[in-house]
């Protein structure tokens, strides 16, 4: 029996581009037909002196860390993360609704990427690409095939 999966993305700072802004408005709003799906912006840590890469991943980590639902898998967006294709994407999470898992929440970090130390405790690092990204345009692409694997379970004409 499939449970219903709540989504949880978490990210460092505003969309500022608005194309982004509204793909991720489009896809936000397809996924909810199959899942509830929770959209929090953390905001990016301003201290900008050099050297302050550690400090500011840190406190962004603290933030993110804050907001992840309790039980939920954690999904860290990493581009040394595991690759999936679209397919095999779709049956990681049908396997977890499944296994009766109830919640994932995937973290994207913001200009420096994420705490070392958040990307550990992750049950899985994602990685969308191997392409550096803007943090808005992986967000975007991870809505996006997230309705896309939702479309896949169910057989869906969506993905060609």
């Amino acid at each position: 029996m499939r449970h219903a999966l709540r989504l949880t993305l978490i990210s460092v700072g505003k969309n500022a581009e608005p194309f982004v802004r509204e793909a991720c408005a489009d896809y936000a709003a397809r996924i909810r037909r199959y899942a509830e799906l929770v959209l929090t912006v953390v905001p990016e840590e301003r201290v900008a002196a050099p050297g302050r890469r550690d400090f500011i991943l840190r406190e962004e980590g603290r933030r993110i860390r804050e907001k992840i639902p309790p039980r939920a898998r954690r999904v860290a967006l990493d581009e040394r993360g595991r690759n999936f294709t679209s397919e095999a994407f779709s049956r990681l999470l049908e396997g977890w609704m499944t296994a009766g898992v109830r919640g994932a929440a995937f973290l994207v970090g913001g200009a420096y990427g994420l705490d070392e130390a958040l990307k550990k405790e992750a049950d899985l690092r994602l990685s969308l690409s191997s392409l550096t990204l803007t943090h808005g345009m992986a967000r975007m692409i991870l809505l996006e095939q997230l309705y896309r694997a939702f479309t896949l379970i169910r057989k869906e004409p969506y993905h060609k």
